[in-house]
């Protein structure tokens, strides 16, 4: 079996190693979550700001466009062919000439109502007009502009286009521009060619809002989804015959969206990069607190290895004062040596087993050097006499007759020594099991007669009554030789240690499911202090042996008490000083056939 220490500190470095680990684990699992919610949070902002990014550089790109579409507003100018204008002068002559003519009364008023804001003449003013630039002016103005492809329309038709759009062209819906609008404008996506699409903006501004008489170019001032008309609009006018007089124009500019989808690109490369990024420091952060983690861990398992090792050996130090105590103990002393209140409370009883072990070592101690001291004694006597009555014999020579008297004498003292040797191997045999039971099928008031008799002549010698008195032909299946030596040890006992002209009862009776044998004497009777320890080995009521003969060395209790458990036998004892003794023996019935059944006999 491993040591205490040991197992105790394996114990307590698992338990600490588990509580470790499970919090690590939720701490990992903690930060994890953590670490992840923050690069969920970071890839939402890359998103976000890639899509801000986007926003705001379309946002400028359209800014952009109107503020060049504004320019080209203000740069544009008008040339009037003056060839056209003849029929101006045509009607002021003959307005100046209509009163010299002989129906002067007819032709006035036809010139002077030419001279009204007739249709004709509405379309002739309309058709006059033609869009000029100065080429200097405008290469100034538009260069590093946005647009790459510019065009202005008129609402008279006239017409311009640069030259990046060579045949191609950019139509307007006037649907989306309302008729009273003097400045309003829109963005759109439109395919200039199958192989081209552009983003462009259509200015829409009255012709007496051009040149200086524009507003200033503006930036950043429409934010929103269309970017309509600029704030505050100019107040509409519902007159449609005003609004004729108001004549438009359009000013389309134009990117190729290319351009846009580059820098989109770029966007989304750098958003890309980003969450890498943000993925890369995420796994750095997790490898670097499970660095920490498990340094920290090992750090607390040392310390905890070495906190573990500190309180097993204080909670152990009881133990190794138990331990010095008891190495202290040697055949010559047998007091424990530590008090209980150097003992915790779990060690006290231990402490109180140990020290009644050591006084019941030290009794059967004290009894082995009596027991010693008296089975010397014991044979010494005999062993005395023979040599005596040896010595004595071989002085002179003797008759036959006297011979036989000194061997008889020698043989009686062999027979008492080995009467001893004989039950000091009966207790050695019980002890280590090497005597089994032997039952077979008897009958006990035979048995219980036959010891009777053996015992007579011992009785009469001290002239002590001996009586039997029990039921005839009582079978039973049991070990006959170990009940006949029971009976035979109570009995010697009974009239060893009887009173002059005493006596002893034998007494056999049955009941349901046990036999009763009871052995009473009335003699001197045993001490109720000595009567627990009757049945120790060499113990004698009587120390001094004066009811005794020589041949008792206290053993015939033992024999008894060990072949009643062995036949699994109740043993019971009554006695009171001066009145006598009462042994009784319950022999259980059922328990003996069932003994008897196991044994296979």
């Amino acid at each position: 079996m491993r040591s205490i220490r040991f197992s105790l500190t394996i114990c307590f470095l698992a338990l600490l190693a588990f509580s470790l680990g499970g919090a690590s684990l939720m701490a990992y699992r903690s930060a994890s979550r953590n670490l992840e919610g923050r690069l969920s949070i970071q890839k939402e902002l890359a998103q976000t700001t890639y899509k801000d990014r986007c926003r705001d550089e379309e946002n400028r790109l359209d800014d952009a466009l109107l503020f060049q579409a504004q320019t080209l507003a203000r740069l544009v100018q008008f040339h009037v062919d003056w060839g056209r204008l003849r029929f101006l002068e045509l009607h002021t002559l003959g307005l100046l000439a209509a009163p010299a003519s002989s129906s002067a009364y007819v032709q006035a008023p036809i010139w002077a109502l030419q001279g009204t804001r007739s249709f004709a003449f509405d379309l002739f003013r309309r058709a006059t007009p033609s869009i000029r630039f100065d080429p200097a002016e405008l290469l100034t103005r538009l260069d590093g502009q946005v647009a790459e492809f510019f065009q202005i329309d008129t609402a008279w038709n006239a017409s311009y286009k640069s030259n990046s759009l060579e045949a191609m062209s950019m139509a307007i819906n006037l649907a989306t521009f309302a008729p009273d609008e003097v400045l309003h404008w829109e963005y759109e996506d439109m395919q200039l060619n199958e192989s081209l699409k552009v983003r462009r903006v259509v200015l829409k501004a009255s012709r007496f809002l051009l040149g200086p008489n524009l507003p200033a170019p503006l930036r950043n001032r429409n934010p929103g989804p269309n970017r309509g008309a600029e704030p505050p609009p100019p107040p509409r006018n519902n007159n449609s015959a005003d609004a004729s007089f108001r004549p438009a124009i359009f000013i389309q500019c134009a990117y190729d969206l290319a351009k846009r989808d580059t820098l989109f690109a770029s966007f989304a490369q750098q958003r890309d990069e980003d969450i890498l990024n943000f993925a890369s420091e995420h796994k750095k952060d997790l490898e670097g607190f499970r660095g920490m983690l498990a340094a920290i861990n090992l750090l607390t398992f040392l310390a905890g290895g070495g906190i573990c090792l500190w309180l097993v050996r204080l909670g152990l130090a009881p133990l190794n004062l138990l331990t010095v105590a008891v190495s202290r103990i040697n055949e010559k002393d047998f007091n424990l040596d530590i008090t209980e209140k150097q003992l915790p409370e779990e060690l006290k009883p231990i402490a109180i087993r140990l020290g009644l072990t050591l006084d019941q070592l030290k009794k059967a101690f004290a009894r082995e050097k009596q027991a010693t001291a008296d089975i010397s004694h014991e044979l010494r006597t005999p062993l005395s006499a023979m040599l005596a009555t040896l010595d004595l014999a071989l002085r002179k020579t003797r008759t036959v007759e006297e011979y036989r008297v000194m061997l008889e004498d020698c043989r009686e003292s062999c027979t008492n020594m080995h009467k001893d040797v004989e039950r000091l191997l009966t207790l050695a045999r019980l002890d280590a099991g090497a005597d089994p039971f032997r039952p077979e099928l008897f009958d006990l008031s035979h048995l219980a007669s036959d010891c009777v008799k053996m015992l007579s002549p011992l009785a009469q010698s001290k002239g002590i009554e001996l009586q039997f008195e029990g039921e005839p032909n009582l079978d039973i299946q049991s070990d006959p030789g170990k009940l006949k030596e029971i009976l035979v040890n109570l009995l010697h006992n009974a009239v060893q240690y009887n009173k002059p002209a005493g006596s002893v009862f034998l007494r056999l009776s049955s009941r349901p499911g046990s036999i009763i044998i009871e052995v009473e004497d009335n003699g001197i009777g045993i001490e109720a202090s000595k009567k627990n320890r009757i049945f120790e080995r060499f113990f004698r009521v009587d120390a001094s042996r004066s009811h005794g003969d020589s041949t008792n060395c206290g053993l015939g209790l033992a024999i008894v008490k060990g072949y009643a458990e062995l036949l699994g036998a109740g043993l019971e004892v009554t006695s009171e000083i001066g009145k006598g003794s009462i042994f009784k023996i319950v022999l259980p019935a059922p328990l003996i056939k069932e003994a008897f059944a196991t044994s296979g006999i």
